[in-house]
């Protein structure tokens, strides 16, 4: 059986150095720790990338850490593995996580962590029985990020949860998985991604992993920084967001993006606010420059990083700010020349002079203070506020379905969604019941009801006949003794009418307005739990619960 959610989540937080490390002590304590008690360690093997039980480390160059669980017993049917991958560590003596995360994560121009990913996934099922085997993945921030391009680009991942995590790269999605550039060639007639519109990039790639997609899910802390941020040319595929944490919490600011345009105006407005630059362009009409200049910087920051990180390896990269702690000048002169020709040419003295303007850009003032503000909320993105949140006794995360092909947020409550199906079900079963009775109304209680009516009648006639002089005296027809002509008795006409059409028509006229509702009703529910099944698409137990 496998592991729940809670215990992924613990073993995940293993991957950190600061914790303790992974190995079969440490399993066993988390195991215990969450009442995991049949397992037989006999049955677990732990595949590091650092070299434990594979040839040889991966991922010393680019940072890349992850741990591999496998859980087999052929006797009783077992073949799990878990990939756990690690998120950034802040470490300048060791900075490869945060170099990747910016050219790898945020500029989509190293691949290095993720090809080792692949290595890693490559190296430990050389070692194992993929018969049968069911692949999990966990990753925490970067390791999110990580474990998530890895699932989209081998498509044969069971479950896949990104906590806290950072998002998937789109370009570098193209670089690595040959079967998505055929597909946007072959649907865009387009040979570079960068000539096609983000958003319409980021449709496609929903549509061509729309089935990797329902097996990854999201859980996220809110109000945590990093899913606040508005990296180009990135997305989060999935089918589910699990919120955890206090859901009125501000998201954190954005610093990718500048202050907001005044409400109902664009890039200029009529009527400046007190403080910031602004130019006249005549009629009344004032440019937001510090706004504009804060969009200009934010280019030039990605074009830089971007340069660089085509240029030189983590590995280089990482070994320059070893230098740069030391001596920053001769760090910058062990610049390769190709990245300073580069940013001459592609960059010139825009970075400079917005660097310059910078310093008295009311938007990056704006900016800053935000961060500041919502400076507690940087705790909420790490792994440990996560676990404390997910085991907090009563914690019902918010789960948000991503709608298939756009990834809109769709509020989920599941249980209020089953108990509305359930509710339908049972108006549908009342409605066939009353549908029931109609038909047993109109086909036989009503000539039942008819003939006990006829019988009740015919008894009341004959038992005037049978007493018919009393009968004429309550009708009042007296007649004297000396009569001519005399009654003998009184005899009934016994002869009845059929039931009348118009009492028929009516029943009938019920009937088919019961039936119309039913195929409604009956077309409501189908295509209710159509929905559903592809909502709960994720959640195998949950999909197989709506019949």
């Amino acid at each position: 059986m496998a592991f729940e959610d809670n215990t992924r989540n613990a073993l995940t937080a293993l991957q950190y150095e600061s914790g303790k490390p992974l190995d079969i002590d440490s399993l066993k304590k988390v195991l215990d720790s969450y009442n995991i008690t049949d397992i037989d360690y006999n049955d677990i093997t732990i595949y590091k990338s650092s070299g434990e039980n594979i040839d040889s480390p991966i991922g010393n160059e680019s940072g890349f850490d992850s741990a591999a669980i496998h859980h087999y017993n052929e006797e009783k049917d077992i073949n799990d593995v878990y990939y756990i991958f690690r998120g950034t560590e802040v470490d300048l003596d060791a900075p490869e996580d945060v170099v990747y995360d910016a050219f790898g994560v945020v500029a989509g121009v190293s691949d290095e962590q993720i090809e080792d990913a692949l290595d890693f996934i490559e190296e430990v099922e050389t070692n194992i029985n993929t018969n049968g085997i069911k692949r999990y993945g966990d990753g925490h921030s970067l390791g999110g990020h990580l474990i998530v391009s890895v699932a989209l680009i081998e498509k044969n991942f069971d479950d896949v949860r990104g906590l806290n995590d950072a998002p998937v790269n789109l370009k570098q999605l193209a670089s690595l998985d040959s079967d998505f550039v055929d597909y946007l060639e072959s649907a865009t007639d387009v040979l570079d991604i960068s000539d096609i519109p983000e958003e319409e990039l980021v449709l496609l790639a929903r549509d061509f992993y729309a089935a990797e997609a329902n097996t990854i899910s999201h859980t996220r802390v809110k109000g945590e920084p990093l899913y606040a941020q508005s990296i180009p040319y990135t997305f989060y595929p999935g089918a589910s967001i699990h919120y955890l944490g206090d859901m009125e919490t501000p998201e954190f600011p954005d610093v990718l993006t500048p202050r907001p345009p005044w409400p109902g105006l664009t890039e200029v407005f009529s009527r400046p606010p007190m403080f910031g630059t602004f130019v006249s362009l005549g009629l009344g009409i004032n440019a937001d420059l510090d706004r504009v200049a804060y969009n200009a910087n934010i280019n030039h920051l990605l074009q830089f990083i971007t340069i660089i990180g085509e240029e030189m390896t983590v590995a280089e990269l990482s070994e320059l700010i070893g230098k740069a702690k030391d001596n920053p000048w001769a760090a910058l002169s062990d610049m390769p020349e190709s990245v300073n020709e580069r940013l001459k040419e592609e960059v010139g003295l825009g970075h400079i002079v917005g660097g310059l303007w910078a310093l008295k850009n009311t938007a990056v003032y704006e900016k800053v203070l935000a961060v500041i503000n919502a400076k507690e909320q940087f705790d909420l993105h790490s792994i440990g506020t996560l676990i404390e949140l997910y085991d907090q006794p009563g914690q019902q995360p918010v789960t948000y379905r991503l709608e298939p092909g756009t990834g809109t947020h769709i509020l989920v409550d599941e249980d209020s969604l089953v108990n509305a199906l359930q509710a339908m079900e049972g108006a549908l079963e009342q409605k066939r019941e009353a549908l029931g009775l109609l038909y047993h109304y109109r086909n036989m209680e009503l000539h039942e009801r008819m003939f006990e009516q006829r019988e009740r009648v015919e008894g009341m006639m004959s038992n005037k006949e049978a007493n018919w002089r009393a009968f004429l005296q309550e009708a009042g027809h007296t007649y004297s003794k000396d009569a001519i002509r005399k009654p003998t008795g009184v005899t009934f006409r016994k002869e009845f009418d059929a039931v009348p059409a118009s009492a028929v028509e009516q029943i009938d006229g019920i009937i088919e307005m019961y039936e119309l509702d039913m195929r409604e009703l009956e077309q409501l529910v189908l295509d209710y739990k159509e929905n559903l099944r592809g909502l709960f698409a994720a959640d195998e137990a949950l999909a197989q619960s709506i019949k």
